[in-house]
């Protein structure tokens, strides 16, 4: 994830997140803000809910939104998405951002002109008439004062704030005034933009700047941000098989597939599974089979090597004092959980489960509801999504243990392969 947005109303994480998704973005919206983050986004919009709020409660919400993702070593972009009319906890939310993130300068251009919202001498004008002549000026939660945009922000923070006029912004000057702005933080810089055009100027000049920024802005800012500060060449991820099956149907399946294709394949000892150890086999096979998806390689975990596997099964029962039945479920159910810690570790970019006990506890391990059918891979062999899942609309291709043909682990690869190459 490169781009994070915090919205403080939910049509206003929408009609910004829409401007990005548009361009090919994964964009995920939450209304929650301390979501579970998606290893998938490429941008992650949390609407806080904070407009109609208190100003200290408004910072708070933005504050908590925002430090999880500041924390890491490569944060995201910042996008403070606001009302182009400037309702609700303007000032504190973006100081609020630019403390969460270490940001020494906040760039302000919520300007939509294609909305009839432009910026002009540092004054908000909707449709050619001043802000505080504009029904907003009277809005029952969050009425304006002014419409000089300054004077709007300046009451809810101490934060110095500057103004770039579109002289700067058309004049060649622009990217020079910002690199000098970001040297004399922490400030805000309120900058003119009447045109789609000036917001394109401003968005390629930021992405000049050495320091941190924030972004602050609403529909037609995020509109003009150029597709490379937030997307990511897309890329084949590698696909996390999981065979429980004990079938000699699926162990000839990986071995015709291995021939053809770069699998990393982890022999998993079943016995291990079972004993009072576990969890240190568990994390053991997790942190083998994350390296293997690391270099892009997809990754077996497989319970049975060889026909003789087979003939274990009586043995751990009498050893371990398990029926069959209980054997199964036991193994099953600690493959699901290291299904999870892979899948928490790792990018995959599909699942293939086979044996109907070992997909049930995987489902059961991240959290699915259930299982949406889109399509079959083969006869019998359905390729779908997790319902409601930790994986969200990952291809999760299913098959029972005795099911398919020689090829059928290859040709799932494959499929999975040419879903991420119309991408």
């Amino acid at each position: 994830m490169r781009l994070i947005v915090i919205a403080d109303d939910f049509t206003g994480a929408n009609d910004t997140g829409v401007q990005l998704a548009k361009k090919g973005a994964r964009t995920d919206v939450v209304l929650n803000e301390l979501p579970q983050a998606t290893n998938r986004a490429d941008v992650l919009v949390i609407n806080t809910e904070s407009r109609a709020l208190n100003t200290a409660m408004a910072k708070a919400k933005v504050s908590e939104a925002l430090r999880p993702y500041c924390q890491h070593e490569l944060p995201p972009l910042v996008y403070k998405k606001i009302d182009s009319t400037f309702r609700g906890n303007v000032g504190a939310e973006i100081e609020a951002a630019m403390q969460a993130c270490g940001a020494q300068l906040a760039i302000v251009a919520a300007a939509i002109p294609a909305a009839g919202r432009v910026t002009l001498n540092g004054e908000c004008r909707v449709h050619g008439v001043l802000l505080v002549e504009t029904e907003f000026a009277s809005d029952p939660k969050t009425p304006i004062i002014s419409s000089h945009i300054k004077t709007l922000i300046g009451l809810q923070t101490v934060y110095p704030i500057e103004e770039l006029d579109l002289h700067t912004v058309r004049g060649g000057m622009l990217e020079a005034a910002l690199q000098r702005l970001s040297l004399a933080g922490p400030l805000i810089v309120v900058v003119d933009a009447e045109t789609d055009s000036d917001l394109a100027l401003l968005a390629q000049a930021t992405l000049q700047l050495s320091n941190r920024y924030v972004l602050v802005g609403a529909a037609g800012l995020a509109n003009a941000l150029p597709a490379s500060s937030y997307l990511t060449a897309r890329q084949r991820l590698p696909v996390l098989v999981v065979a429980g099956s004990m079938s000699e149907a699926t162990r000839q399946q990986i071995i015709f597939a291995a021939e053809e294709k770069s699998l990393g394949i982890l022999d998993v000892d079943v016995e291990a599974l079972l004993r009072p150890d576990r969890e240190a086999v568990i994390e053991a096979i997790a942190r083998q089979a994350v390296t293997v998806l690391r270099d892009r390689q997809h990754c077996v975990l497989r319970t049975c090597r060889d026909a003789d596997a087979r003939q274990m099964v009586e043995t751990l029962c009498e050893k371990y004092g398990l029926s069959r039945q209980m054997l199964g479920d036991k193994i099953s159910q600690t493959l699901g959980v290291i299904t999870l810690a892979i899948i928490n570790q790792a990018q995959i970019g599909g699942l293939f489960l086979t044996g109907g006990d070992i997909a049930i506890a995987v489902a059961r391990s991240l959290g699915a509801e259930g299982y949406r059918i889109t399509s079959e891979v083969a006869p019998c062999v359905p390729c779908g999504t997790f319902v409601n899942s930790e994986i969200d609309d990952l291809p999760v291709i299913t098959k029972a243990g005795g099911f398919g043909g020689p090829s059928t682990l290859r040709d799932a690869l494959y499929f999975i392969e040419e879903m991420y190459s119309g991408k």
